[in-house]
């Protein structure tokens, strides 16, 4: 059971990616307002593919990872797909398990060998890894995705504006062409920063 992701690493564990945000918090997060729209989860889906893409890695809860680099590149360096690596659990060359004592790693998924690693072979460095955000962490990203499914459906409505008792909203032109889903606005990519992975525009 596992999955070949888009960003180049296998997922060992499951053949999916869990959703960031099922539709019952949803619901919780935006009090049942659209409670039973058959649009919830296509547009959750859609919103945190665009969060993925965008940080370049599976941004979820910890999940098993395995990645293949080529050693002729990364002399002491590799850049492991991900933010908030937990752990590695074992780094292989040419098939042969290196000693723990000879590499370190960073969470920003940074990993160090003690000496350069000389070889010419592709994908002959094989690290597996777990990489992936708290509940805590997760909770400002689902806040993020039900902020983004939540213009998306309300758009998608007509809507322009809203009242309730002594207050009204009018949305801009701007506000409705950056409604969808899969739009993602400067302002949620400030909250973002800190899933990206680096090099990764």
């Amino acid at each position: 059971m596992s999955l070949l992701t888009n960003w180049g690493y296998t997922v060992t564990d499951m053949d999916y990616l869990p959703d960031m945000i099922g539709e019952t918090a949803f619901n919780e997060l935006t009090a049942s307002k659209y409670a039973g729209d058959v649009r919830i989860p296509p547009t959750i889906k859609a919103a945190q593919e665009a969060i993925r893409n965008y940080c370049g890695w599976h941004v979820s809860p910890n999940l098993e990872c395995e990645y293949a680099a080529d050693s002729e590149s990364i002399g002491r360096v590799v850049q492991l797909p991900a933010r908030y690596v937990t752990s590695v659990n074992s780094v292989t060359f040419r098939g042969v398990e290196l000693n723990e004592g000879s590499y370190h790693f960073k969470p920003n998924g940074l990993l160090y060998f003690d000496r350069p690693i000389h070889g010419c072979g592709w994908n002959d460095i094989v690290v597996r890894y777990e990489a992936g955000l708290s509940d805590e962490l997760m909770g400002a990203i689902s806040e993020l995705i039900s902020h983004r499914v939540t213009h998306a459906l309300a758009q998608s409505y007509g809507v322009q504006s809203e009242a309730a008792g002594g207050v009204s909203v009018t949305y801009n032109a701007t506000w409705i062409n950056r409604a969808r889903a899969t739009a993602l606005p400067d302002d949620n990519k400030e909250v973002l920063a800190p899933y990206k992975l680096q090099g990764v525009f």
